[in-house]
């Protein structure tokens, strides 16, 4: 089992292909499941190797496999995804976050915009109203009660997480989506009603160097309800954008 060690923590990782730049893949707050991240994500890993050269995906500190940590919050977790790129070499990263992923990848870009070379939010938002605001805090204590689908050890990292979303509200990132130099391609489902059209249109609004898709049809995951268009929307993405050659 592939781990880093980052110190406080040790992060379980997967990967595939070798070189300085990768295709990373962000889990969402689910951490597994058909539509989850980790683990689940190995299936693409050969589409993505080929058109990259290294692709990887990882479990959040106190997630999936990874360990878990005495300290949880939304810039930890992206100093870990830092701390894994360094550990394995790789320079730069397209990151691609779903759903809580997204959030993640958003304190990414805007904490270390040397290892973005481009981001990915599928299906997620900059900020939440007051009503998304207190689901998420619902979704945080019904996982503190304990949940039978995850490992107690993963309950501390998984109500840390939901809170982080709850917090977009008081803390947004669409204020600061402004520094954030990297391209970035904002996907979602048309049928989402909370992360979709609305939630999409205000990132790609406020980040200056954006493209944005929408998928009708397409309800809560864009990589996974709508995966021959998102690849070729990727791969038009990054070679538009000098980060891949074209096919």
């Amino acid at each position: 089992m592939p781990q880093m060690d980052l110190g406080d923590v040790k992060i379980h990782y997967e990967e595939a292909g070798q070189g300085p730049l990768a295709y990373i893949y962000c889990h969402s707050l689910s951490g597994g499941g058909p539509q989850g991240g980790g683990s689940s994500f190995v299936e693409e890993f050969d589409f993505w190797k080929k058109h990259f050269g290294r692709v990887v995906t990882w479990d959040n500190r106190g997630r999936g496999q990874s360990s878990p940590a005495r300290k949880y919050s939304l810039p930890l977790y992206a100093a870990d995804l830092a701390g894994l790129m360094d550990g394995l070499g790789i320079q730069k990263a397209v990151v691609h976050g779903f759903s809580w992923g997204g959030v993640l990848v958003q304190q990414f870009a805007l904490d270390y915009p040397e290892k973005c070379a481009a981001m990915i939010v599928d299906t997620s938002s900059s900020e939440v109203n007051r009503e998304a605001s207190e689901y998420w805090y619902g979704v945080g204590e019904k996982g503190a009660e304990g949940s039978r689908s995850m490992k107690p050890e993963e309950l501390e990292s998984f109500v840390a997480t939901a809170r982080a979303c709850a917090s977009l509200r008081e803390q947004p990132f669409t204020p600061r989506l402004k520094y954030i130099a990297a391209p970035s391609l904002i996907v979602a489902g048309v049928a989402n009603a909370t992360k979709g059209a609305p939630a999409s249109a205000i990132m790609a609004k406020n980040l200056p160097n954006c493209r944005m898709e929408l998928f009708p049809g397409v309800d809560h995951c864009v990589f996974t309800d709508a995966p021959d268009a998102y690849r070729k929307l990727v791969l038009d993405f990054c070679s538009k954008n000098g980060i891949i050659k074209p096919d």
